[in-house]
């Protein structure tokens, strides 16, 4: 072993606990780098591959009834590669396991194979029997949820009739990997089950024999999905289609696509924070102690080293901390991703979700961070390089100071404070710079805990005010209405109406369904930003804040209402106002315009009920027994789902986020505190022999620490506010916006762990300022 290698090994030990430190910050942005990328990588192959192997559609068409000869010229338009017909209806199981309603799709496929897209894959049971029209099969999540066997029977209303079949098969589908309600932003695999079943089963019960009122499509190599649709939309209008819309307008995918581009997010944004501040204290710490060892280097220098070898001493120190940060980080980047792929299983319905972490993850994670630790250590290294023995063998130039600065009254204490923070003005600044990263790291574990509680107050209590939401299979006058409010434990009833629209500005579209509400609704109130009421305009529509950005509109602007229902009117009308929203995009409108838009009487489509709790649970048995309702929708189910799916996968980053964030705030002021005790040791034992009791000795070097530490906690705060919202901003979806607010209390936890970690520092580094060996210490400026 070379003399340098000895060093090396001599300094790494004798400044462990710095270079741990250190370690454990690069290690932090290695777990997060692989854990993010592999949990990326899995949601993507799985993706990729299922659609794959189950040859997912390109497009769909949704419309009231068009006879099966027309797939021969959808069939032969140009750019379609194959297209195939189906039945696809909204049913209502009577579940008995179920206090609440269970609504659903019924799905027709071939009686004897596969269809020929959105192939489904059997997990348990068998395919189904030719002989046996009773036959269905059920997706997996709700079969999962309430424990189905194949054998069990389930009952289904269709059209108006209960029919019986017996469950022989459970499923996984494409076009269910995430399972929802029509406009639901979140699954419920207790109340939305989707059954496939012979097509001529499906339609002889529809009265749709030789019909079809779904269409699939996938494209040719080359072919575009605008212009396809536009020829089959041209196609199928007389038949009352809704419009041909592509895979990334599919419920499904569009929430899996957005969770995939927030996982892009969080693999770039965080990992480059941690790696930034450990690249940040290395710089910092190879400086100083390039400083503290000028003697050495400049013996080293005098007795004929040259200077690339010394230059490698200390590049191969930071790889020494990067070495023991990846040795820590890769095995917690995989115990990341494994948590975050188990958070996600329940909430997308592969077949199989196998965690994927190809060797190139790990690698790049540690090149990643090596190359910003070298980065930081760069400048240090080549002050090495250009170090003259002659001028090592000298003490550092002390920095340039004005005493006028400093008030003649003061105590020496405090002049050597102010003497220590203002003689560097840049090194000063940067530490404070460093300190102050540490609060936003644990604000943006914390902060995901306030989110989650804005989001619920105002969704489900500013917003969404009702107990419940029953929906009807089809638009009913207002005597439904009348007949629901008459139940027993209803004290207040609405109406609304629902109704699939696309709305179209330029070259922009978006389907969504448009809510119809009351002047005076109190059970639905769309808020302003200030979260204020949102008054209904007797003309116009209503949008939510983005879904106006995805259409490049403002308030003011003309929109392009084309309804998907009924007569399938269309009317330019303004938008009147923005609104607030963080689940889903929504559009709303006077439901008296509404009516009017779609040349109709007073329909609804919805009620939203406030309900007394005492009865509630006879009101929804009530609900679930009337033939016209769909669907129950209750808060209670709704605020449970939302902690079982969002704040599920939420909680395993954030508390990863929180962990980080700690070890950022300990990393950073014990190494400050390190550093500072390491430069001026021998000035501090130098005091201690003119007679400096141990309590001023400490106040001079902790001072400095309290005083860094003062400005850096609000700079941090600040800091936290803007990063967050950053971060926010570039994650935010289309299936839920997760707002950037931080309550103070969170705030306040910040500040208190970064401030726990100082005082636990200081108290340390006192300890060793009491421990000063006097004559050792002296002894090294000799």
């Amino acid at each position: 072993m070379s003399v340098l290698d000895r060093k090396l090994m001599r300094d790494l030990w004798t400044m462990r606990a710095q270079v741990l430190s250190i370690a454990l910050l690069l290690g932090a942005g290695v777990a997060v780098l692989v854990g993010s990328v592999s949990t990326y990588l899995s949601l993507r192959a799985a993706q990729e591959e299922y659609y794959r192997t189950s040859r997912f559609a390109d497009l769909w068409v949704e419309l009231e009834r068009a006879p099966v000869t027309v797939l021969a010229r959808i069939a032969a338009l140009p750019g379609v590669n194959i297209a195939e017909t189906r039945i696809v209806k909204d049913v209502r199981v009577e579940w008995e396991r179920s206090d609440l309603s269970v609504a659903g799709a019924i799905v027709s496929i071939p009686r004897q194979d596969q269809p020929l897209l959105n192939r489904l894959d059997l997990s348990n049971g068998r395919w189904l029997d030719p002989a046996r029209p009773e036959e269905v099969l059920v997706n997996a999540g709700f079969a999962t949820t309430w424990g189905i066997n194949p054998g069990d029977p389930i009952r289904v209303i269709l059209n108006g009739r209960v029919e019986t079949f017996r469950i022989v098969g459970i499923v996984h589908s494409p076009e269910y990997i995430y399972a929802a309600r029509p406009a639901s932003p979140l699954p419920d695999d207790r109340t939305f089950v989707v059954l496939w079943a012979a097509d001529d089963a499906v339609a002889a019960a529809f009265d749709m024999q030789g019909a079809f009122n779904n269409l699939v499509l996938t494209l040719a190599p080359g072919g575009s999905a605008v212009a396809i649709a536009a020829q089959v939309d041209e196609q199928l209008d007389r038949y009352g289609s809704r419009g041909a819309y592509e895979r990334r307008d599919q419920a499904s995918h569009r929430f899996l696509a957005d969770e995939l581009a927030e996982q892009r997010t969080l693999a770039i944004i965080v990992p480059v924070i941690f790696f930034g501040i450990a690249s940040f204290l290395l710089n910092v710490l190879i400086g100083r102690l390039v400083d503290a060892q000028r003697e050495q280097i400049a013996a080293l220098k005098a007795l004929g080293f040259p200077s690339a070898p010394i230059g490698a001493h200390y590049l191969k120190f930071v790889g020494s901390i990067c070495a023991i940060g990846a040795v820590l980080g890769a095995p917690t980047g995989y115990w990341y991703t494994h948590g975050m792929i188990e958070a996600y299983r329940p909430f997308f319905r592969f077949p199989d979700l196998p965690l994927t972490m190809p060797p190139w993850v790990p690698l790049l994670a540690i090149g990643a961070s090596a190359a910003m630790a070298a980065a930081g250590a760069i400048t240090a290294v080549r002050r090495v390089l250009r170090l003259k023995p002659a001028e090592a063998m000298r003490p550092q130039t002390p920095a340039a100071f004005n005493r006028l600065i400093i008030a003649p009254s003061l105590r020496p204490v405090a002049k050597m404070t102010i003497r220590g923070l203002l003689g560097r003005p840049l090194r000063s600044a940067m530490t404070i710079f460093g300190l102050a990263f540490a609060v936003p790291m644990v604000v943006l574990g914390l902060f995901w805990w306030d989110a989650l509680a804005y989001m619920v107050r105002v969704q489900f209590d500013a917003i969404e005010r009702a107990d419940a939401v029953v929906t009807f299979t089809d638009a009913r006058s207002r005597r439904a209405l009348q007949e629901i409010a008459a139940v027993d434990g209803v004290s207040l009833a609405e109406g609304q109406r629902i109704v699939p629209v696309r709305l179209r500005t330029g070259n922009r579209t978006y389907r969504l369904p448009l809510i119809g509400i009351a002047a005076d609704s109190q059970l639905r109130v769309p808020r302003t930003s200030t979260l204020a009421p949102a008054p209904i305009p007797t003309e116009g529509i209503m949008l939510s804040k983005g879904l106006a950005e995805r259409l490049g509109v403002a308030a003011g602007d003309d929109l392009l209402v084309e309804t998907l229902e009924g007569r399938r009117s269309s009317r330019s009308v303004p938008v009147a106002a923005l609104v607030e929203d963080v689940l889903g995009y929504n559009a709303y409108m006077s439901q008296t315009a509404l009516n009017r838009l779609m040349r109709e009487d007073d329909l609804i489509s919805q009620v939203a009920l406030r309900v007394d709790p005492k009865y509630a649970n006879d009101v929804w048995r009530h609900l679930a027994e009337r033939p016209r309702v769909l669907d129950t929708s209750v808060k209670r189910v709704w605020l449970q789902l939302f902690n079982e799916k969002i704040a599920g996968i939420i909680t395993i980053a954030a508390v990863v986020l929180t962990l980080f964030g700690v070890i950022i705030a300990v990393g950073m002021v014990y190494n400050s505190a390190r550093i500072t005790l390491q430069e001026r040791a021998w000035e501090l034992a130098s005091l201690r022999i003119l007679g400096f009791t141990r309590g001023e000795v400490s106040r001079i070097l902790l001072a400095e620490l309290m005083i860094a530490m003062a400005i850096a906690i609000p700079l941090g705060l600040v800091m936290a506010q803007g990063i967050v919202t950053v971060l926010m901003n570039l994650r935010s979806n289309e299936s839920f916006t997760i707002p950037p607010v931080i309550s103070p209390a969170t705030f306040a936890t910040a500040a208190l762990v970064v401030a726990a970690a100082g005082a636990g520092s200081a108290l340390l580094v006192r300890r060793r300022i009491d421990r000063l060996d006097l004559v050792a210490v002296l002894k090294t400026k000799d």
